[in-house]
Parts: structure tokens; sequence; C-alpha cells
């Protein structure tokens, strides 16, 4: 399978040993990097950078999602969606914006990861189990606000906005490690459906659309407010070599995530399930896999299934959620 970072489900330690990590697709050198023995485990590295970036009607447009190796889309409250970007190593001025707050689903991805959640809140329940599992988190006031700034073009609460090279200066001040197999990516093995051009609803009200380019071989994102563009690529719509889309349950969690009174949502991501792979313009049957570190894919015989290098989006939807493709 492959980690997203992408890695491997519960079908047998030998089949998990096989497994690619999203981590090896967003590989920027599209290296493959030989599985480590039992008697020499990776050494560890720096953990990832995990950020919360909003996608509400007031957010676009958003700077420093074409920087990310991975972004994760899911359900908040109200029918919007929101992302965690993952950035193995990050570095520069390139700003990541607009940093908004945490979710449920937001602490699975981290403890998967063992990544460093960059954030600018949360509600009191998820804020309670960020203190009592002892998150590594970094929020505006943290050391003394060095890590996000405001962005006075933008109203609040959609301006604040780190850097990528306040990323880094957070993941080595907490001093994070992890040590699963570093990144690396591949071409798919298997023959699948040629698709140039899918959409889905990922709510009630918002809807996603990717086209396929041969000459670039990525996907272009749309939505309902038409092309998701990134500021701090100049203004480009944002490209994606590969799209997954992951087949899981959500229900209500039982708690107020908002000043609205909305009920907080939390996802079945434990354990396996069904997922759809988009790449190089095919469409490919697999399996996701959490149940143990990073997300791994393995594809319709079992085996991993290796992404090409390049930005993959992850998306969250419900197991009966309709895609047209053509």
């Amino acid at each position: 399978m492959m980690d997203i970072t992408v890695k491997t489900s519960g079908v047998g330690q030998s089949l998990a040993l096989l497994a690619t990590t999203i981590l090896l697709a967003s590989a920027p050198c599209g290296s493959l990097e030989p599985a480590p023995s039992a008697s020499q485990p990776p050494p560890a590295r720096p953990a990832p950078a995990m950020v919360q970036v909003e996608n509400a009607p007031g957010s676009r447009p958003q700077s420093g999602l074409q920087e990310a190796d991975i972004v994760y889309e899911y359900l908040t409250e109200g029918g919007i969606s929101r992302f965690t970007a993952i950035y193995w190593n990050p570095g520069g001025v390139s700003r990541i914006e607009p940093v908004r707050s945490a979710r449920l689903v937001t602490l699975r991805l981290v403890k998967a990861y063992g990544g460093v959640l960059f954030y600018s809140g949360a509600s009191n329940h998820v804020q309670a189990q960020i203190n009592a599992d002892h998150v590594a988190a970094l929020s505006e006031p943290s050391d003394g606000g060095r890590y996000f700034a405001r962005d006075r073009s933008r109203f609040a609460p959609h301006n604040l906005f780190t850097t990528s090279d306040q990323l880094h200066q957070g993941v080595a001040r907490l001093q994070v490690k992890v040590s699963y197999p570093t990144p690396g990516s591949g071409e798919p093995a298997g023959k699948g459906e040629q698709v140039d051009r899918l959409s889905f609803q990922q709510t009630m009200s918002h809807s996603v659309t990717y086209t396929y380019s041969t000459a670039s071989r990525t996907y272009v994102y749309a939505d309902e407010r038409g092309p998701l563009v990134d500021l701090a690529n100049g203004g480009k719509q944002v490209t994606v070599s590969n799209v997954v889309l992951v087949r899981v349950a959500h229900r209500g969690a039982g708690y107020t995530e908002d000043v609205l009174g909305a009920e907080g949502i939390d996802f079945d991501l434990e354990g396996t399930g069904p997922a759809d792979v988009y790449t190089r313009g095919l469409h490919l049957a697999g399996r996701w896999d959490l149940s143990q570190g990073p997300m791994r894919l393995v594809g319709a015989d079992n085996k991993p299934l290796p992404l090409p290098a390049g930005l993959t989006w992850v998306h969250l939807i419900d197991p009966d959620t309709a895609v047209q493709a053509s």
C-alpha cells in the first residue's frame, strides 16, 4: 500500500512492511527509498508541519496550498470544509493562510503522522483533548506569537497566517521527531479506467471538480465558487498530482463546536475502508488503512499503490457519495 503519508491496513505485518507511504507520492525528488530492515530502523527526522487552513466563503483566496505535500479536506460544521495541509520539509518565506481552528479529525491526522499542529485555536472540547493528549501544537500566542502574524489586507478572523520558515522554526522548537520510512513515489502499476474529469459533493453545499491535463499530467481543482487559486503561487489555479477519495462515515460527536451552537463532527478514521484514487488520468479502486501510522493505500490486488510525486489531495467523503466521471 501507499502511505498518505499514504500507509497499509491490518491485512498483516508482511503487507505492512511493503507499504509505500502518501508520504511517498509527495517526495519532491520522486525517489523510492528501500524499506528499512528490522535491525536498522530509519533515522529519526523532524516531524511534518500540519496546518489548519480555512475554506469558508470568507477565506478565498488562500495561500501556500500548492507548496503542501498532502492536503486533507473534510466536512466541519454548517456544510463547509476545512483543510489540513501537511508539509514534510517546510522552509522559505511563502505565506500559508488563512490559518483557522482544529477539529477532532485534525487530532486523528496529527496522531497518525506524528506531526506538529499549527492552528488558531479550538472549541473547548477539542482544546481539552489537545491538552490532555499533550498534542504537539502551536497557536497564535505560542512563544510570544513568533509563529504567526495578521494580514492587514484581510478581515479577521480570516487573516491569520504563518510562513514556511515559521513552520520550520516551530517544528525545531518542539523537537518532535518521526521515524517511519521516508517519502518516496512511483507510477501506478495497475490498469485503471480513463477519467479526465470528475466531480462530487464534498458536503451538501460544497461541490468539487477536478479536470485532468495531459500536458502537465496534473488535475486542476475547482468548486462552486470557481477555481481554487494560490496567492503564494502567483494566483495560479491549484494543480494536484493525485486525488484520493477516502470513503468514511462521520457522526455527531455530542459537543458544541462553534459560537452558533453547531454540534462537533468526528470521522470513523480507524482501521480500513474503500478509496478511489485518480492519478495520471486514471481511476484506480483501492483501500485506505489508518490502523497504524500515516494513511496507507493498497490497490485492488492488495499490493501497495504507489503515487507519482507531487501534491496529493485527500477528500474524506461519505461512503455512498456518487462521483460523476468522464
